[in-house]
């Protein structure tokens, strides 16, 4: 797995902020950028401290990627904002839990729409509890595809109860999206993203 550095991290930073659009971020990528500040962070812990000039380089260059890191997740999320509003779909990729900030958003905001729309009718209702929605009930299981980049040779079992795997390069398998995530950071799977999916997204 190649390295992302310093100048990597900089040029995605800088490319976001030239523009209004969201661009394509996954999380392999931005796992490689977490990384080379944690690797900053533990040259940092290892310095003498009679290298103060090298222990003071790496504090400013640690205090640097912090901020272009988050500088860069916040402009992304104010992009996506920016999306649910304007009532579009993002066309870029983005990481999961981007697309579950996504999701929930819109959810929350067609919902105030749907308030809106019926305060001003005359038509709102009071919320009812549903009888038949159990407080205990298993949350619903997200899923996502993805394409196995290297062999996985332990069957493991995922969130949703089921036994998934083993799964040989190349195979292609729906998985919980929560048991996907670490594999996608570290680059075992990619996702597959299927043509009805580019078009619902206006690519």
């Amino acid at each position: 797995m190649s390295e992302i550095g310093y100048n990597e991290i900089s040029k995605s930073w800088q490319e976001e902020m030239s523009t209004d659009s969201l661009l394509d971020l996954a999380d392999l990528r931005l796992s490689k950028m977490v990384s080379y500040l944690s690797k900053v962070r533990l040259q940092l812990a290892s310095v003498g401290p009679d290298n103060k000039l090298q222990a003071t380089l790496l504090t400013q260059e640690a205090l640097n990627l912090e901020f272009m890191l988050e500088d860069l997740l916040l402009i992304r999320r104010r992009k996506i904002l920016d999306l649910v509003i304007k009532g579009r779909r993002p066309a870029a990729d983005m990481t999961l839990d981007e697309e579950d900030f996504f999701k929930l958003i819109l959810t929350a905001f067609t919902n105030h729409k749907e308030f809106v729309r019926t305060s001003l009718a005359g038509t709102k209702k009071m919320a009812k509890a549903d009888p038949a929605v159990d407080e205990e009930s298993p949350l619903e299981i997200e899923y996502v595809t993805v394409r196995f980049l290297k062999d996985v040779e332990t069957a493991f079992m995922g969130l949703d109860g089921q036994e998934h795997g083993p799964f040989k390069k190349e195979d292609i398998a729906m998985i919980p999206t929560d048991n996907a995530l670490n594999w996608l950071r570290n680059g075992t799977v990619a996702r597959v993203v299927f043509e009805d999916e580019v078009a619902r997204s206006g690519r």
